[in-house]
């Protein structure tokens, strides 16, 4: 059970790091911290590149970044001893940031795959999910895999949901990221938006109350399961197993806690199981983190 005073402590470092997200310019160069790639990043103001415009794990409004991947980078601050400053990253930047060092760590829906991992380290996953679809609420044109075929579909470039295998009936519009492709799908001018089901719960969370409501389809995806990574460059081996340590304890006293404060529309459309399909086992650290405790 986690102690009162350190969730106050923790919502605390969050406000001032979120309040600071508008001073972190996007092409300013993290400090290196030291000589070699060795020298650590996790020590004064950790620079954290995540996407701003992605609701439920980090979302920019009101002067203040929140979410589910803001609440794991606080916690991991608080539990190493760094401060995290944010910054918005696109997804066709991620990597390129943590190579040139415009960024010390990603944490922004970033999923672990083989090509990616030949370029940065990750230590992970901290969420697991299937790739679903994203339509209107008074819409049924998909209610099985086989309805995909024949449909306009909306994913974002370089993301893994644009790589994923569907019926060769259905066609892909990519855009530069999933917001352009919610606003297509609330105006009608696409059937459904196909990325990962955790991330598309954030949008039927910020949209409930629009003229458009939005809802994931239940029990229908296509493509393989991704699993969510906190990516660092290359050759930082000791804050990778720093980084590696503070996420199993996070996995096991924060997670659920946090999970059903961001992303509430998840947990309501799987009462039951939600910790099943989302959570990871601890042990998968070890299989997919690029260091070991």
């Amino acid at each position: 059970m986690t102690h009162p005073c350190r969730r106050l402590t923790r919502r605390s470092a969050l406000a001032v790091a979120a309040a600071t997200a508008l001073l972190a310019a996007p092409v300013a160069c993290a400090p290196d911290g030291g000589d070699g790639d060795d020298a650590s990043v996790l020590t004064g103001t950790t620079h954290i590149g995540t996407s701003f415009d992605h609701p439920g794990f980090s979302l920019h409004a009101g002067r203040t970044v929140r979410g589910l991947d803001v609440d794991l980078a606080s916690y991991l601050g608080e539990a190493i001893g760094f401060t995290p400053r944010f910054q918005d990253v696109t997804i066709d930047a991620r990597e390129q940031e943590l190579r040139e060092g415009a960024a010390d760590l990603v944490i922004s829906v970033y999923s672990i795959t083989p090509e990616r991992q030949k370029v940065v380290d990750f230590v992970g996953p901290y969420l697991m999910t299937q790739q679903g679809f994203l339509v209107r609420e008074d819409y049924d044109g998909i209610k099985s895999e086989k309805d995909v075929r024949g449909k306009l579909l909306c994913t974002a470039e370089k993301s893994t949901s644009s790589a994923a295998d569907l019926p060769p009936e259905a066609t892909f519009l990519e855009e530069r990221d999933f917001s352009t492709c919610v606003r297509k799908l609330q105006r009608g001018s696409v059937d459904a938006v196909f990325s990962d089901e955790a991330m598309l719960f954030g949008y039927v969370q910020q949209q409930r109350r629009s003229k458009v409501p939005l809802r994931v389809v239940p029990n229908v995806s296509f493509g393989l399961t991704n699993r969510y990574g906190i990516g660092l460059k290359k050759g930082h081996t000791d804050d990778c197993r720093k980084l590696l340590r503070a996420l199993r304890t996070y996995l096991v006293e924060e997670w659920a806690g946090d999970v059903k404060v961001q992303l509430p529309a998840l947990v309501d459309a799987y009462p039951a199981d939600w910790e099943n399909r989302f959570k990871p086992d601890p042990h998968d650290l070890n299989t997919y983190s690029s260091c070991r405790k």
